[in-house]
């Protein structure tokens, strides 16, 4: 019996006409091969311009560090809270699993818990100057009182409950390492300052008074102050948007309480009142700084100068990259937009121990 060639062998299981077909069935595998090396080397995201100027990330990484790092941030932001809430959801299947209970009783968070009179007492007097509750008596807004203290408590037992649950199935979150922050070079000027002028941290503010984000961040920027005291030098700098019609008078009627040692008070209620900046709210607000109003009427009559001023502030805080409000600069690295305190407290913490 005489050994079987290869092509005998194919002619035999194939079939005559596949020797024919054999070329092009290979050519067929090249391009199917050429067209998954190429979709895997082409970037999810490009820009072309013209017929071969082909620009990726990596010209953004190297062309403006600062926008590619902001990029990596924001993004790595929405990872960590989208595996956050896939660990919740994964551990309390796994808990509920492991005690034989529906999900839905593990998550009765401040259920049984009724508020005692002094907590709603202490809760009305350390807010009672806040625009929700000013001038109301504590019977007319116990009620809400109650409500707002069940829900913190709430929030208490469901962070304690997850922090406990994540450390019990040893849950960690990994994201890419971003790259230094890149440190802008923030020139000296005449503004506003709380803190010494030797601390090891400054922090100048960009800020509009119109700005929603910038008035809820003051809840972060007091804090702040609180926490590290003369530790840092506090900067604020007037940025009023062109889109905000009544930002540009607030920030000049706001550099007119300067002079009389009052700017940080008028601050506070221009923030607090950031969606009542009309012309004659603003100078009512001057009154209750306690302003002396015929030196303030005479600042604001000579309202040009001023807002040449703040012109010159914007036109620098362009110069150092903000195009938005809120803008922080913690020893000359920015942080943008209204943020939690952790992304603070990490660069000024870090400032500390370096300088």
């Amino acid at each position: 019996m005489s050994e079987e060639t290869s092509s005998t062998l194919l002619d035999r299981v194939f079939g005559p006409k596949f020797k024919e077909v054999l070329p092009w069935i290979f050519l067929g595998y090249v391009l199917i091969s050429i067209a998954i090396i190429v979709k895997l080397s082409i970037p999810e995201h490009y820009m072309r311009v013209g017929t071969f100027g082909f620009y990726t990330i990596s010209d953004i990484k190297k062309d403006n560090p600062s926008a590619y790092r902001k990029y990596l941030q924001e993004n790595n932001q929405q990872m960590y809270r989208m595996f956050s809430q896939l660990a919740s959801q994964e551990i309390l299947k796994k808990e509920a699993a492991a005690k034989g209970i529906p999900v839905e009783e593990l998550t009765k968070f401040g259920r049984g818990y009724e508020p005692v009179q002094d907590e709603v007492v202490a809760a009305y007097n350390q807010f009672k100057d806040e625009p929700g509750l000013k001038g109301k008596p504590l019977a007319a807004v116990q009620g809400e009182i109650v409500k707002y203290l069940k829900a913190v408590q709430a929030d208490r037992e469901r962070q304690s409950f997850f922090g406990r649950m994540r450390e019990e199935y040893n849950t960690e979150i990994i994201g890419p390492e971003l790259p230094p922050p890149t440190r802008v070079a923030i020139d000296a000027s005449e503004n506003p300052t709380l803190g010494p002028a030797d601390a090891k941290v400054t922090i100048v503010e960009f800020s509009d008074f119109e700005c929603p984000y910038c008035a809820m961040s003051q809840t972060t920027t007091k804090a702040l102050r609180e926490q590290y005291k003369d530790k840092i030098k506090w900067v604020f700098r007037d940025f009023p948007m062109d889109f905000h019609r009544n930002a540009m008078f607030a920030h000049v009627a706001a550099n007119c309480a300067i002079p009389q040692g009052k700017y940080w008070q008028y601050n506070s209620l221009l923030f607090e009142n950031g969606r009542k900046l009309e012309k004659g709210n603003v100078i009512k607000l001057a009154q209750q700084a306690g302003l002396d109003m015929g030196a303030f009427n005479r600042c604001i009559a000579d309202e040009d100068k001023i807002k040449g001023e703040i012109e010159a502030d914007m036109q620098a805080g362009q110069s150092y990259g903000v195009n938005g409000t809120p803008a922080f600069f913690i020893n000359g690295i920015l942080v943008e937009g209204n943020m939690p305190i952790q992304n603070f407290t990490k660069i000024i913490d870090e400032e500390l121990k370096n300088n």
